[in-house]
């Protein structure tokens, strides 16, 4: 089987008694002109003899190596280029596998390859590792491995990736930290107030309000922060660096207020972060799917090749690399919540999908 193409122009040299150039020459041109490069090798590759006149190659082998040579046509690469991705994908799944957690770290924060950031959380939790949410006095502006417990580290979310969030308001945060209250986080960052809302939002309060249990209340979080922030166009004096308040912001937030649900906390992620972090939004989804007989990405690597399967999950990246063939195939991968599904869809299939009996 010839999988480079040194390998292809290494027969086509030999064979064909030419250059490696010459043969450089027609591998580029193999799939498109298939026909006559099969007479001039099997022309070429016949005539060549040995000292007392004897042929080099039988009929049967030229038969044999064209098919492996045309058989390249199909598939094939350079040695350089396929050395180069075997070194970095064997770092790669080295450091996945003995460090997951700082691996995980360093490909959100970098985000160098081709899948989104939501893929990537997924990928982070179908592993067990701990996804730690922004917090106003933890997080950073980069995503950081914290230490959750003596055995257990986390990563911890990015103030960067918040919708609207400025360069100037992330700098004035990170440069208060750490706050003691709702109120002085809003006095001294000076946030707007829909960062001040998404910010309450996504629980990157939470820290700040909790009552005599531990608790936070995220409801009465939010309603506060919209009452504090209603104030703004309100005069209002300065407070004195030795002024200590009258009450606490634990105090004015109501804790009857409900909390969002489950629902709309992974709306809430995904509005302002673009990612689930608690949870996955196909879970609010998975008893339905279950009774459809919907098989999980974790479930598929244990069926035998060939069997039939139903799956259904999140878009999350789309791609329609060029063909030789000329015809369009789209390659689509689906994240529900255990995994990653990668497809492929023939212009067959496509057709379908347009006529309205495929559901993509």
């Amino acid at each position: 089987m010839l999988i480079y193409h040194e390998q292809l122009m290494r027969v086509l040299a030999d064979c064909m008694d030419i250059s490696l150039a010459e043969a450089d020459e027609i591998r580029r041109v193999l799939a498109t002109d298939t026909a006559a490069i099969e007479a001039r090798f099997r022309t070429q590759t016949a005539a060549r003899v040995d000292e007392r006149g004897r042929r080099l190659s039988r009929d049967r082998d030229i038969d044999r190596i064209w098919t492996n040579v045309v058989a390249f046509g199909s598939f094939g690469f350079c040695k350089a280029h396929g050395a180069s991705f075997a070194l970095p994908t064997y770092q790669s799944a080295w450091l996945k596998q003995h460090y997951p957690v700082e691996f995980l770290t360093g490909i959100l924060e970098h985000d160098p390859g081709m899948y989104p950031r939501r893929l990537l959380v997924a990928e982070a939790r179908r592993l067990g590792i701990t996804l730690l949410p922004v917090d106003i006095n933890a997080s950073t502006d980069q995503y950081r491995v914290e230490q959750v417990s003596p055995d257990v580290t986390g990563v911890r979310f990015s103030f960067r990736d918040i919708s609207g969030i400025t360069g100037a308001e992330l700098t004035r945060i990170l440069d208060g930290q750490p706050y003691t209250s709702i109120t002085d986080l809003y006095e001294r960052a000076r946030p707007s107030r829909p960062l001040m809302m998404r910010l309450a939002r996504i629980g990157a309060l939470d820290g700040l309000t909790r009552d005599e249990h531990g608790r936070a209340h995220r409801g009465g979080i939010i309603a506060y922060v919209r009452q504090l922030t209603a104030r703004t166009h309100k005069k209002t004096p300065a407070p004195q660096p030795d002024q200590i308040p009258l009450f606490g912001d634990e105090v004015l937030v109501d804790a009857t207020i409900p909390d969002p649900s489950s629902e709309e906390r992974i709306a809430t992620d995904l509005d302002v972060l673009s990612t689930e972090v608690d949870g996955h939004v196909m879970d609010l989804y998975r008893p339905m799917l279950d009774d459809l007989g919907i098989t999980r990405a974790c479930d598929l690597l244990g069926l035998r090749s060939g069997t039939e399967v139903l799956v259904a999950g999140v878009r999350v990246a789309t791609q329609t690399p060029p063909m030789r063939s000329g015809k369009r195939t789209v390659f689509i991968s689906l994240d529900d919540g255990t995994g990653c599904i990668d497809t492929a869809f023939f212009e067959e299939a496509q057709q379908q999908a347009a006529s309205g009996g495929l559901w993509i």
